[in-house]
């Protein structure tokens, strides 16, 4: 929390706030109204995480989140119970973390990469902008360990009523030691590349505090205020923020931060005095970090344990969002303020999509999970007890509920009448039920069938209606990914456009001053084919114009650099990509992601249905009117990478070429069409 709140309903100061310490931290004035404003948007927000919803079945956000993570984690928990009691079954099934994670291992077969559209100002769409920014964004995404990442995204989505995810530019700087001449050692500073770059971080959702749960299902960015908190170390904080920001006195700013502790506006203070206060979810070593994204003011400030860091000279004008998006708005291009996070979940909650939380697979499975586990702790103590039968003894004597363990036997007086305890007519009963807990749960999350498990029998049609079952299951579930990867996808273009397309100057002979642009070179593949991209950003195209023989001319040229001849047009791996970065910066770019082929990949559909369609084309009665020669490359180019890296290997030599008839021999192209060679016309109108 930023602090408790200290007055009673009368506006009085509670006994226990009288006595507060006055901080040594007291920023201007602007600077204590933004805090107070933000004081009272996170108490908005931290009383909403703690309320209880119908949608949660009277639970508070965290309380449901809590409960469905121990529906994934089959969590027991340690109670204390009585010796009498202890024989208990006290263990938990794995079936609900069993149909959990058979659903991530379809979804995650089913991982994608967003597919680019681009077009520029005048609407014309641009398919080698779109290549190009398609190829850094999967290199990006890839250096930011994108599959691993989607695996724990696509869990949190299962497990939580949401998953965060916030792409970030992160510019690490790491302590190096250099050994000098003499022997000694000196420290440097250096970026460091492992940790530096895009970032794609898994938010814990208790850290995200929203200003309003009636906003619209996995809706942001139509949020007022969204609050970040951190409960980071104090060494951390000191890296990141030490030496940074100064007071009017020239005081380092982070001097202020005390571990433990945070600083309160008191309401109703005229003087708006900042007080010192112990920060209630932190420990003498921690402090708070709390971010504000104010996205319609085109605001974002930071309060390390209570102390602003940020600009403090017109703080309303002068702290913008960092993350932004270039768009273009009535014929200008303008910088828009866009919040760095994406939400994404199971399915909706709401039917109206009102409700900006969604409904977990683990809570879908919680009461079935809950019966199940019940039914089988209660088959368990009835077969041991069946097995190990209780003496129950009549006569003169008193026996209670101690003497019910298995292998009990009570003494008693001479004449007594000896009965063994029988539960065996209702221990059928009991496994009959767990069966039917058992397809209710598969009803609600995933079919035996699908987790691999083949019951013995088990027909075709059942195996199919299972199938069909998964499919309809994941395909809400497909939606809400495809959106999720859209998303990823365009913050991750805001910031390849933002970092790729800006020069750095190098300082030239005669003060002269040169812009250097950078290069990229990403490795890939192509019809199962491995190649070499070489994005080269390059200012030598800006502000020129260009006849068509002299685009011509220099498609030709990059075409000749990637080691191509008239012959062997196809042979080349590299590919080579000169790119306008003023142009490239300035097209309208479009993210899409196919629900339909997540959910094909995810059951293992796609290469069925190209094989399915394979057959359809070589069937003799259709064969006649295709050109076999394409289908043939493209079933090599499809299946031809699980034999060899390069599947062009695998076609004959003589295999004619597209339109080239059996026997004949190639032609050289009259034009050249240099495959992946990229011109400055090609990616937008050039800069006059």
């Amino acid at each position: 929390m930023i602090g408790q709140k200290i007055l009673d309903s009368d506006g009085k100061v509670l006994d226990q706030y009288k006595n507060l310490s006055k901080s040594k931290y007291q920023p201007s004035d602007e600077v204590k109204k933004l805090w107070s404003r933000c004081q009272r948007d996170y108490q908005i927000a931290y009383a909403l995480q703690h309320r209880a919803f119908k949608e949660f079945d009277g639970y508070s956000l965290l309380d449901r989140t809590r409960l469905d993570q121990e529906t994934f984690a089959a969590f027991v928990g340690i109670k204390w119970e009585a010796k009498h009691k202890r024989w208990r079954w006290k263990g938990r099934k794995n079936t609900s973390r069993n149909k959990l994670i058979g659903i991530l291992a379809h979804v995650i077969a089913g991982m994608l990469y967003p597919y680019v559209n681009a077009r520029n100002q005048y609407n014309k769409p641009d398919k080698m902008a779109a290549r190009v920014m398609k190829i850094l964004i999967e290199d990006h995404l890839d250096k930011a360990q994108y599959p691993v990442k989607f695996l724990f995204i696509v869990l949190s989505a299962l497990v939580h009523p949401a998953v965060f995810i916030q792409v970030e530019w992160v510019e690490a700087i790491q302590n190096i030691k250099q050994k000098l001449a003499d022997g000694t050692y000196t420290t440097i500073q250096a970026v460091d590349e492992i940790l530096s770059g895009l970032q794609l971080n898994t938010i814990p959702i208790d850290e995200i505090l929203l200003s309003d749960f009636f906003s619209g299902t996995g809706n942001l960015q139509n949020l007022p205020v969204i609050t970040r908190v951190r409960r980071i170390p104090w060494d951390v904080a000191r890296e990141q923020y030490a030496g940074r920001f100064y007071d009017k006195s020239g005081k380092d700013l982070f001097d202020y931060v005390e571990a433990g502790k945070t600083r309160i506006v008191l309401t109703g203070n005229e003087n708006q005095e900042l007080y010192d206060i112990e920060w209630t979810e932190a420990d003498g070593d921690f402090v708070q970090e709390i971010t504000f994204y104010y996205r319609s003011d085109d605001l974002e400030v930071k309060f390390v344990g209570g102390v602003f860091m940020g600009n403090d000279a017109d703080v309303y004008n002068s702290n913008p969002f960092r993350h932004r998006r270039l768009t273009l708005i009535k014929g200008q291009w303008l910088s828009i303020p866009v919040l760095p996070f994406v939400m994404g979940g199971f399915e909706p909650l709401d039917p109206a999509g009102r409700f900006a939380y969604f409904k977990s697979a683990a809570f879908k499975a919680f009461w079935d999970d809950q019966a199940l586990n019940q039914m089988h702790r209660l088959a368990l103590d009835g077969t041991a007890l069946d097995v190990m039968k209780v003496l129950l003894i009549s006569g003169i004597g008193k026996v209670d509920s101690t003497v019910m363990v298995p292998g009990a036997v009570v003494g008693m007086p001479a004449g007594a009448e000896v009965n063994p305890f029988s539960l065996a007519p209702n221990i059928k009963a009991i496994y009959d039920s767990i069966q039917q807990q058992e397809k209710d749960l598969s009803d609600s999350t995933q079919d035996n069938i699908m987790q691999g498990q083949q019951t013995p029998n088990t027909t075709a049609t059942q195996s199919n209606i299972a199938t069909q079952n998964a499919k309809v299951m994941l395909t809400v579930f497909g939606i809400f990914i495809a959106k999720l990867i859209q998303e990823v996808g365009r913050l991750s273009m805001d910031l390849i456009i933002d970092r790729t397309t800006i020069p750095e100057l190098d300082n030239l002979v005669g003060g002269s001053l040169d812009p250097q642009f950078r290069s990229f070179f990403i490795k890939g593949s192509e019809g199962g084919k491995q190649v070499n991209h070489n994005i080269i950003f390059t200012a030598k195209h800006m502000g020129k114009q260009y006849t068509q023989k002299k685009i011509e001319d220099l498609e030709w040229e990059i075409y000749q650099r990637t080691g191509n001849t008239p012959k062997e047009q196809y042979q080349s791996d590299q590919r080579i990509y000169e790119v306008n970065p003023y142009q490239f910066a300035r097209m309208i770019y479009d993210m899409e992601v196919d629900p339909d082929e997540i959910t094909d990949k995810s059951l293992g559909a796609t290469q069925q249905r190209k094989i399915a369609a394979a057959n359809i084309l070589m069937n003799p009665l259709i064969s006649p009117f295709t050109n076999t020669n394409e289908v043939a490359d493209s079933i090599i180019d499809e299946f031809g990478g699980d034999l060899s890296d390069d599947p062009d290997k695998l076609k004959k030599s003589s295999m004619p070429t597209p339109g080239q008839q059996p026997g004949q021999q190639p032609q050289n192209p009259v034009q050249p069409s240099p495959l992946g060679a990229v011109t400055p016309q090609s990616i937008g109108q050039p800069v006059l």
